[in-house]
């Protein structure tokens, strides 16, 4: 029997080029809740960026934020993995010394940047929901650091991936792309996010199903009991699930509703 529906936001719940939670997923979020079953919204995107998304069903989710990094409920958190601060400073100071790249920083509740470039600032604001503030230090940040993130509008790989790999090992590289390197505390993940919040819960591995896209979803979906990935997702997403799905919302009306 299923007890919890944990899914990635962006490319699973969310459609490249969407910017809210469709409806119908609203509506399924909310039977799940009159059936008695949890529903946790998992993603890179920091708390307060997810909790305003999910808008009205937000105080009847749970959330695994910043890559499992911050998970609550009903608006309190249940847990946080921070990284240690002199790591975390260090490792933005030789990135933004020492590298062309940008860097952001993430806590719960705020998001900071130290902009080389005003188009940068832009465009992390308007990507970024929530409270962005703009410093001119990092070691001021009082708040904890829940996940860095290095951007490069050109190729990160080609302008910081090289330094960025020696801190592998102390810091989990929890996410790549073209623009992005994004990492968090060592061992920090959403799997082990999602392995804290059915602890938490009472909730067994083979009581929640799970639904992601991408290399970030990869500990959780191998902690799932039921796992899907999404039909777009890499092949080697899709090895390590049992199914595949074109529509997360569908598979939970026919598995759990």
């Amino acid at each position: 029997m299923i007890k919890l529906v944990v899914s990635d936001v962006d490319g699973t719940l969310l459609k490249s080029g969407e910017s809210e939670i469709p409806e119908e997923a609203l509506r399924v979020i909310h039977e799940l809740k009159e059936k008695g079953v949890l529903f946790a919204a998992a993603s890179g995107r920091p708390y307060a960026d997810l909790k305003h998304l999910f808008g009205k069903v937000a105080e009847d989710i749970a959330f695994i934020a910043s890559d499992g990094a911050f998970i609550s409920y009903k608006s309190q958190a249940i847990a946080k993995f921070p990284i240690e601060k002199e790591t975390g400073f260090e490792f933005m100071r030789e990135i933004y010394m020492e590298t062309d790249a940008e860097v952001a920083l993430y806590g719960a509740y705020m998001s900071y940047i130290i902009p080389k470039r005003e188009s940068f600032a832009a465009y992390f604001r308007n990507t970024v929901r929530g409270h962005i503030e703009t410093v001119s230090c990092m070691h001021r940040v009082e708040d904890e650091y829940l996940k860095i993130g290095i951007f490069h509008e050109a190729d990160v790989e080609k302008h910081a991936g090289a330094i960025a790999s020696y801190w592998n090992g102390r810091l989990h590289p929890v996410y790549s792309s073209k623009n992005w390197l994004e990492y968090t505390a060592a061992g920090v993940h959403k799997g082990a996010g999602l392995d804290k919040l059915i602890k938490t819960f009472d909730i067994a591995p083979e009581e929640v199903l799970a639904f992601g896209d991408n290399q970030n979803d990869r500990e959780m979906l191998e902690l799932a009991g039921c796992s899907y990935a999404m039909s777009r997702a890499p092949q080697e997403i899709k090895r390590l699930c049992g199914y595949e799905t074109q529509n997360p919302v569908e598979t939970i009306r026919a598995l759990v509703l």
